[in-house]
Formats: structure tokens, sequence, C-alpha cells
């Protein structure tokens, strides 16, 4: 299962995605196990990637990203997107990654390097 959510996580890093969701490398990668997908991807904050968490209002929205979950602070928020007043919720809270910048060097060096890969890519 590793091995799979590497290379997704290379050819990803390649075609410039960013801001994604561990549903998302489940989705591409046809794994069901959605905790141990998040799991991994989490080991790999600070060498491959960065987390954000995003805070969820009551309708559903993504209204702002923190640091970290211990962050929220039980003060009423007005949802940016819906206009919703509402008090965080430690409980609704969305994990997305975004590649390190030098992950993403490392991935195109590496596949300008290796001329297997580069006539894989050209199939």
């Amino acid at each position: 299962m590793l091995f799979i959510i590497d290379e997704i996580l290379e050819e990803m890093a390649l075609e410039n995605k960013s801001h994604f969701s561990p549903r998302y490398i489940c989705n591409r990668s046809g794994i069901h196990d959605l905790k141990a997908v998040t799991e991994y991807l989490i080991q790999l904050v600070g060498q491959k990637l960065r987390v954000t968490f995003e805070v969820e209002c009551p309708e559903g929205d993504s209204d702002f990203a923190v640091e970290s979950p211990h962050e929220l602070s039980n003060e009423k928020r007005i949802c940016h997107i819906c206009g919703v007043e509402y008090i965080p919720n430690p409980e609704r809270i969305w994990v997305a990654f975004d590649f390190l910048p030098e992950y993403k060097q490392y991935v195109k060096k590496k596949r300008n390097l290796n001329p297997l890969a580069r006539n894989l890519a050209l199939v």
C-alpha cells in the first residue's frame, strides 16, 4: 500500500497538484482505508508534505485554516463563504496536504535523470 501511495504522490508532484485530501489519494489509488492513508500522509509531513487543517462551518464550507486543531477558540465566527454564525468544532476539521517545494524539485530532477522514467511518461 505504501509504495502505491508514494508512486501516486510522485505523479501528483509532477502534475503540479496541490492542496489535496487523503480521500483524493484513496480515490486515485483504489485504497479504501482512509484512516491508514491519512496516517501515512501525516508521517510524510516535513519530509514531502505540508499539512493544513481547515475548519468546517455548520453548512459544510471550509471557512478558515489553522496550523493545529488545538488552536481553535470558542469564539463565535461568521463563515466567510455562507455567512452563518457558529462556534468552531474541533470534530469538524478537514485535513489537506500540499507538497513541500523541495520534494517537487527532487521528483522532477529524479524524473529528468532517469531515462526509463522519461520514456514511460511518453507512453
